[in-house]
């Protein structure tokens, strides 16, 4: 059984300034349902997107919300697993691409 919930603070040294804490928090619910919320805190407020799995009307029951408020907007999900380490992995993969991008600015 995967654990219900995971916050993870990742290595601000990592991230350019003006990011200072970025963290990434994960809940498993019922039926392979999951929330995984990533923010990037910013002198300027927050970056964040969140990648969700669950029941919703008129959208895809995997869905993005993307950057850089994960606000309403609904995108297909570009995660295809629904075991929990298969979504931990691709996040964390997609992360190190983030961080990539954000270096080659």
């Amino acid at each position: 059984m995967p654990p219900h919930s995971l916050a993870v603070r990742l290595d601000d040294d990592q991230y350019l300034p003006p990011v200072d804490p970025v963290r990434l928090d994960v809940r498993w619910f019922d039926g392979d349902d999951y929330t995984v919320h990533y923010v990037e805190t910013r002198s300027g407020g927050v970056w964040q997107c969140r990648w969700d799995r669950h029941p919703k009307p008129d959208e895809p029951r995997a869905h993005f919300h993307p950057p850089p408020d994960a606000s309403d907007a609904v995108e297909a999900s570009p995660l295809s697993g629904t075991h929990y380490l298969d979504v931990c992995f691709d996040v964390l993969d997609w992360v190190a691409d983030r961080l990539e991008r954000l270096h080659e600015q």
